[in-house]
């Protein structure tokens, strides 16, 4: 792998890589977890979108936003092509590092699909109260403060 990282806010994207970021959040969140919600939606706009290319292909997106007092960060995906490669754990810790620099005082919230939650244990979240269905997901909460959050 070649990769080229970016972080970008929305008005410092390209039209290519607006396409491309909503192609491959389509490909996973859609098609391949046959979800059906609103994708892109208003959260792009103040989100700080960290993502991956391998030559001119897209190959890893997550975004960062802050929502109701917390920072949190979701959409995390790689591509299917790439994935057991390890490039879901450099995606986040990319993440990781731009929250411990960037929300030094903030508490961290995600909404995690529970098949993933022992992944972001590994970076220091912890689980809050039970799993429940979003956007035809099984979620659960889980949070830590900047501070704790470690790189994998």
């Amino acid at each position: 792998m070649n990769l080229k990282w970016f972080v970008k806010q929305f008005n410092g994207l390209t039209t290519t890589q607006l396409h491309d970021i909503y192609q491959l959040r389509a490909k996973t969140f859609v098609q391949e977890q046959a979800r059906s919600y609103q994708d892109p939606d208003n959260t792009d706009f103040d989100a700080r979108h960290v993502f991956a290319y391998d030559g001119n292909q897209l190959v890893a997106y997550a975004r960062i936003y802050e929502h109701d007092g917390l920072v949190t960060f979701g959409r995390i995906t790689t591509d299917s092509s790439y994935r057991g490669t390890g490039l879901g754990k450099q995606l986040m810790n990319h993440v990781m590092a731009i929250l411990k620099v960037h929300y030094t005082t903030a508490t961290i919230e995600i909404d995690a699909q529970t098949q993933v939650q022992k992944f972001y244990e590994k970076f220091g979240l912890t689980t809050q109260g039970e799993p429940f269905t979003d956007l035809g997901a099984e979620v659960i909460k889980m949070q830590a403060p900047a501070r704790a959050l470690v790189l994998a």
